[in-house]
């Protein structure tokens, strides 16, 4: 719970953040304290699993933020699709767009128009 807290904070979710503290948080602790041989054992634990857990979520937060370019470059297509054309035909792209541009919507109606005028279905 309190990572998911930690998590929350992390993204700027403060009120979500403190409606889990004050609710499922804040029964967890009392559930702890009334377990444990003594309110200052009870406290070094917890204080000790709180802080353990905001170092692993400080931990993932960067690790994302360093592994989410890194997959988005390695998911990136190293060239532009390049349109099939018939047997035959002329191996120039068909479509009008730029070199280099990632295709829109326009580009894949032009694309499946192209085909349709060719009889390809």
């Amino acid at each position: 719970m309190h990572r998911r807290i930690c998590f929350l904070r992390s993204e700027g979710r403060d009120a979500e953040a403190g409606q889990v503290a004050d609710r499922e948080l804040a029964i967890a602790v009392a559930d702890a304290r009334r377990d444990s041989e003594s309110g200052a054992e009870a406290d070094a634990l917890l204080a000790a699993l709180f802080a353990e857990g905001e170092a692993r979520v400080a931990d993932a937060v960067a690790f994302a933020e360093v592994l989410l370019p890194m997959l988005a470059q390695q998911l990136r297509p190293a060239s532009p699709p390049v349109a099939w054309a018939p047997e035959g035909a002329p191996q120039a792209r068909r479509s009008g767009r730029t070199p280099g541009r990632a295709p829109d919507i326009a580009d894949f109606i032009d694309e499946m128009l192209a085909q349709d005028r060719a009889g390809i279905r």
